[in-house]
């Protein structure tokens, strides 16, 4: 993690008491990556810290570990630990006046954890935001300096400054074609100057929640997106945020009556949008409105074994799952780093050989052959998912999300960014075939994995004989 830098070397020192001559930071590092709290935690009491490091700690234990630290230097702890710092200490740092710049990057990140779909980050934000907006202090407009060039009075007194401005203002009003100042240089005379000001600018905190909602709102997946708009509308009046932006049925009304002005088809990603958070009501203002267009209709699959529904959506013939399987099978399949909140978003990671035998009955897990005609339906390999994934126009309500994958030590990565699906299908080799998708490109991908990665499922309804 990275060192703190000289010019708050002092500081640091001064404020937790790093006196040590000889710094046992390798034991401190030790001590964490082993998960032994209470030695770390005796470590820095001693002051033998000479950076915060956090390693794979959870919030919890971090806090225990470094509350002193958090307190006294939150922007350097979170810039050293911003999942702990965030998830542990965050809102305590967002009631605290002196600690806006380090807020302002907690709500940063769990925003950009919340457009992932994180929703562990989402109802973290909402108390964050409730937290950082009774902290009265953080509300001011702050002072910026500004670099300008204005007109400013030339000296009063006679002599040869002011004549040298006069000659200046003449000059200056005759280039920039300025008649007015060009008259007034005798009586008046103003000389052009580069300067800089201060400016008054709103709370850069209250400039971030805004925007962050509002964009947030379209950016995450469709399944989270219903929970930055409750948040939008229980800080729009904090926040000055206009009637107009605030999504809600009046929003889709508004929207509703705009496409039928124009007489334009009404966008699948948006509709779906709308549909997940408020299908019933947003038929109706469909209905009522002339429109013949509805929100996606699901079935739904019950698993008999743990009791879970998935939604079901016939596309092209095809009755995938538009959920990924959430159904545990011990040793075999885990949640992403390990936590139940994970699985509750994206369902479980499954090895090959599990993912083989994790579909209900009923169903089957999704063939090479099932993807394939996805594929094609869907534009093609090289486009389709644009038209799958969550935050694309997903206009199959197919709802990819982008839950990552581990690798067969266990380790999760890239949760937010890429979505990887098990087939049926084996290549030998100790590899099977699977598909992945990244929130940013439209190809769907086909490629070989190593079996024991474990990776999302998707099951498909058999076929009625």
């Amino acid at each position: 993690m990275k060192i703190f830098r000289n010019t708050f070397a002092l500081a640091y020192v001064l404020a937790i008491g790093l006196v040590s001559a000889t710094f046992a930071q390798q034991d401190l590092r030790d001590a964490i990556d082993a998960g032994d709290v209470i030695a770390a935690q005796k470590m820095v009491k001693k002051g033998e810290a000479e950076e915060i490091y956090c390693g794979k700690l959870s919030p919890e234990d971090a806090v225990t570990v470094y509350e002193k630290i958090f307190r006294s230097m939150p922007y350097e702890s979170f810039a050293n630990c911003p999942s702990q710092f965030s998830y542990g200490y965050g809102i305590k740092a967002c009631a605290n006046a002196k600690a806006m710049d380090a807020c302002t990057e907690v709500i940063s990140y769990l925003l950009n954890e919340g457009e992932a779909g994180n929703v562990k980050a989402l109802d973290l934000l909402d108390i964050v935001v409730k937290s950082a907006l009774r902290t009265k202090a953080y509300a001011k407009p702050v002072k910026v300096p500004v670099d300008t060039s204005i007109w400013v009075p030339c000296p009063k007194k006679k002599g040869k400054a002011r004549e040298a401005c006069m000659e200046e203002c003449f000059e200056q009003a005759l280039n920039m074609h300025d008649i007015l100042h060009e008259e007034t240089c005798e009586i008046r005379p103003e000389h052009f100057i580069d300067t800089t000001v201060m400016v008054s600018m709103p709370s850069p905190l209250y400039e971030k929640l805004r925007k962050g909602l509002l964009e947030g709102y379209w950016k995450t997946q469709k399944t989270t997106a219903e929970k930055y708009a409750v948040m939008i509308q229980n800080n729009a009046r904090a926040l000055s945020i206009p009637d107009t932006a605030v999504v809600n049925l009046a929003y889709v009304g508004r929207w509703a009556d705009k496409h039928k002005a124009e007489k334009s088809a009404l966008p699948g990603d948006e509709l779906f949008r709308f549909c997940t958070a408020w299908q019933s009501a947003v038929d109706s203002i469909l209905s009522q409105k002339g429109f013949e267009t509805r929100c996606p209709v699901f079935e739904t699959f019950e698993d008999r074994r743990d009791g879970q529904k998935y939604k079901v959506k016939n596309i092209n013939g095809t009755r995938w799952f538009v959920q990924n399987l959430n159904y545990a099978i011990e040793e075999r399949s885990m949640c992403y780093d390990r936590e139940e909140d994970n699985c509750k978003v994206y369902g479980r990671l499954y090895t090959q050989d599990a993912a083989l035998v994790a579909c209900p009955e009923g169903t089957h897990l999704s063939t090479d052959d099932d993807w394939k005609m996805l594929e094609i339906y869907a534009g093609g390999a090289n486009e389709a998912a644009e038209k799958l994934r969550s935050n694309g126009s997903d206009e199959y309500a197919f709802t990819v999300m982008f839950g990552g994958y581990a690798n067969k030590n266990g380790i999760s990565v890239i949760q937010g960014e890429g979505a990887y699906f098990w087939t049926s299908k084996d290549v030998g080799d100790g590899r099977g075939i699977a598909r992945s998708m990244f929130s940013t490109d439209k190809d769907v991908s086909t490629i070989p994995v190593d079996k024991k990665f474990s990776l999302a499922v998707r099951c498909v309804v058999d076929n009625e004989k």
